[in-house]
């Protein structure tokens, strides 16, 4: 069955360098990048992105980290960036919760869940989240390249508002997000080729993806290209065609 369907976290994995793809995920990551050659670069615009959140959230002294739509472990994952720190990984994909609880193994502060992040209010009050994370405490949500896999229809603002309540002041929520703002008619063939598939894309422009913030306000520098939200260098390489990156925060601390 492996290479008969493809599977977002196995090509997701297979942009990123890894080798757990079968053929089928292989022969549409393939077709992805000859009709975008920008996406594998994007995947990783979008782990870097993820770990410089991580490092800003760790010097502003957050401690939790609830990581949506984990996905596939890979080097210098949440839990390896935030040592210390509380980190529950949710996915619905069996494969990728099954990865990631070996990766895992005999640290009592990771724990990982098998749930559906377009339904927040399961994965909120889901047992094993509300033994790891003290929502008393401000926490970081981080939903990275897994919001455009959503579509209108399930509103993903809908599912940032709920957190939004959930959550204490001070907490922060890190969305990166693919966009067809630079390249509409690449983005249109890779979402065509999804669908082909029997998988949705849904990349948004920059002002839809801010309304994913719902009440959660962007801080500095706000929602921008990926590789530009707190670059390491002061002059950040060229940006990958319409993926973006921001922080917002919950007021109040």
């Amino acid at each position: 069955m492996r290479d008969e369907q493809p599977n977002v976290a196995r090509m997701w994995d297979y942009h990123l360098g890894g080798d757990r793809a079968g053929a089928a995920d292989r022969r549409l990551a393939d077709a992805v990048t000859a009709a975008c050659p920008e996406v594998p670069r994007a995947a990783r615009a979008s782990r870097a992105f993820l770990g410089r959140v991580v490092r800003h959230l760790v010097d502003l002294g957050v401690r939790q980290f609830l990581d949506l739509g984990a996905g596939l472990p890979t080097d210098r994952n949440t839990h390896e960036m935030a040592g210390g720190s509380r980190v529950v990984y949710v996915d619905i994909d069996p494969l990728a919760v099954l990865h990631n609880r070996i990766s895992v193994v005999g640290n009592p502060d990771v724990t990982v869940v098998q749930a559906d992040v377009r339904d927040p209010e399961l994965v909120l009050r889901h047992r094993d989240v509300r033994h790891y994370i003290d929502f008393e405490r401000p926490v970081a949500v981080l939903a990275l390249a897994v919001y455009h896999l959503v579509p209108d229809a399930e509103e993903p603002a809908a599912g940032t508002a709920a957190i939004y309540d959930h959550v204490a002041p001070g907490s922060y929520l890190a969305i990166s997000h693919g966009s067809a703002d630079q390249a509409p008619e690449r983005a249109a063939r890779v979402t065509d080729l999804y669908a082909a598939n029997g998988l949705t894309l849904r990349p948004r422009s920059r002002s839809e993806i801010t309304t994913i913030f719902d009440r959660f306000g962007l801080v500095g520098p706000g929602l921008v290209a990926a590789d530009r939200w707190h670059p390491a260098t002061p002059s950040p390489p060229a940006v990958p065609a319409g993926w973006y990156g921001g922080l917002g925060r919950k007021a109040g601390l």
